[in-house]
């Protein structure tokens, strides 16, 4: 990557372009809309064909979304709200819970259309969509519903509005910038990691610098304080449950120092950035002083340098995430579209786009598949998230034939599926949590009130320990239920016994 700039790449932030430039950014803009819009249309049908069942993670989100609070336990709330709105617009059906990320995707790969464009020209910002919109990471996770989704909107609309504050600093950007860290805050807590991007700016350009001064910047972060407050309330009046889950998740393993751990991640970035994406933003990362690089450059790294470096430090005691500094992408994925086209790399870009094209083309021909393949003498890379519906009819049958109430687990995660694909059921299903648990979470769990008699579904053979919780224990046998049409997957199995008569309150299990 050798060569110097052109003079298209290196006006500064918040230059007016002539009119000829106008002509070309509408172009642009036309083509990137409609390339965005017909991937996203693309997302969505394949959504309502694919056979992949909600993963547990998922399933909990659907779960909080039919009861809106300030937060949850494990996750702030803009997700479950998000979840919410589309069962208000679609329903229930998993296409329909996943279908917010498709659409988040868009809106986000046009946000960063318009970063490109404000830092550097309309052939950036076209070609930063792009790669936004299909990087591998981006191409998978836009089939699921997880939190880093409305996360990495909410991070490209706040560096958009940063970097139009620091070309014409105004209240508008500042309350848009405000709203936007506040918003990304109650979808994840990795926002935060946008402060330490705008304190290293300020390091790398002294427009930066200014701008820390201007009581603009003062504003935004009052605003994004007040917007993430409630959440604040909430997590202080339940004993900061979600915090304190979320340190658990970074901290909560024994620390085991291991570079090859810290490499193993840093590795796993080339897959969920894309392998050009993610070299360009090392390249730049130890370049970005030399001359001939810009002030936007030099911003840019400043927002992916938090996260990558932080997550790569705890991946160094701990085990880390390969989705744990998704945010660096979204000014990666900006600066990379700049050095590429700075150096006329159109083959480099075009290889890139390519490549997540045929990734999406591999996912959405297997998603609509993945429960009749069969990779023997692997395992199904899908094995996890198929089959849970026809765990759940098993369960289900199990328990009306027994005449059960109430339908119990000690798996968080079997509880997920359960709750999910037994809803609107007349058999409750409920958590035998394993610990205690926060006060708010108690109306899933498992307690001396909870209507009998009640089918307990569990990997134990036997359990000695129930029998001085109830006073009745009738073992009813082991089940299976198969996972997916092809035999070669295997099947799930569990054992079922029938309670009642509940001796007093029900403590957390204590295992087999």
């Amino acid at each position: 990557m050798s060569g110097s700039p052109s003079s298209s790449t290196s006006r500064p932030i918040g230059i007016v372009s002539p009119k000829g430039a106008q002509i070309a950014a509408s172009s642009c803009l036309r083509a990137t809309i409609l390339i965005v819009a017909a991937l996203t249309i693309l997302r969505l049908v394949a959504l309502k064909f694919s056979v992949v069942d909600l993963f547990f993670d998922e399933a909990q989100y659907w779960s909080w979304s039919r009861e809106l609070a300030l937060g949850y336990y494990t996750k702030p709330p803009l997700l479950a709200w998000t979840i919410a709105a589309a069962r208000h617009v679609c329903g229930d059906a998993e296409w329909c819970v996943r279908a917010p990320s498709p659409l988040y995707y868009a809106a986000t790969s046009l946000v960063v259309y318009g970063i490109g464009r404000r830092l550097y020209d309309e052939r950036t910002g076209f070609w930063a969509a792009l790669l936004t919109a299909l990087a591998p990471g981006v191409v998978f996770s836009a089939r699921i519903i997880s939190t880093d989704v409305p996360l990495l909107f909410f991070w490209a609309l706040a560096l958009l509005s940063y970097v139009n504050m620091l070309a014409e600093p105004s209240k508008r950007w500042a309350l848009l910038l405000g709203v936007s860290i506040g918003l990304g805050m109650l979808a994840k807590y990795a926002m935060i990691y946008f402060l330490p991007g705008v304190a290293l700016a300020a390091l790398a350009s002294k427009r930066a610098r200014l701008m820390v001064m201007r009581p603009e910047i003062w504003l935004a972060l009052l605003v994004a304080a007040l917007v993430v407050a409630p959440n604040i309330a909430w997590n202080a009046s339940n004993g900061f449950a979600t915090v304190e889950h979320t340190g658990d998740l970074v901290l909560g393993d024994p620390v085991h120092p291991s570079i090859m751990r810290a490499v193993e991640f840093l590795s796993a970035q080339f897959g969920v950035f894309g392998p050009l994406v993610f070299a360009v933003m090392l390249y730049a990362m130890l370049r970005v002083w030399s001359p001939g690089w810009l002030e936007q450059d030099r911003i840019l790294v400043a927002f992916f340098i938090p996260a990558l470096a932080i997550v790569t430090g705890f991946a160094f005691g701990v085990k880390a995430n390969g989705n744990w500094a998704a945010v660096s992408f979204v000014s990666g994925a900006v600066l990379a579209a700049a050095v590429l086209s700075r150096h006329e790399a159109k083959v480099w870009m075009g290889a890139a786009v390519a490549f997540g094209l045929v990734v999406q083309v591999a996912l959405i021909g297997t998603d609509a598949f993945a429960d009749r393949l069969s990779f023997a003498p692997f395992p199904n890379p899908y094995r996890r998230t198929i089959g849970l519906r026809q765990y759940a009819q098993a369960v289900g049958e199990v328990a009306r034939r027994a005449g059960a109430k109430t339908i119990v687990t000690d798996s968080r995660a079997d509880f997920s599926a359960l709750e999910y694909y037994w809803r609107d059921r007349p058999e409750q299903v409920l958590w035998w949590r394993r610990v205690e648990v926060p006060n708010f979470t108690m109306k899933e769990a498992l307690t001396q009130r909870s209507a009998e008699p009640i089918l307990y579904v569990t990997g134990c053979a036997s359990l000695n320990d129930v029998r001085k919780v109830y006073a009745t224990v009738e073992p009813l046998g082991r089940f299976v239920s198969p996972i997916g049409l092809a035999p070669q997957n295997g099947r799930r199995a569990f054992y079922a016994f029938l309670l009642s008569g509940a001796r007093g309150p029900i403590p957390p299990f204590a295992g087999c």
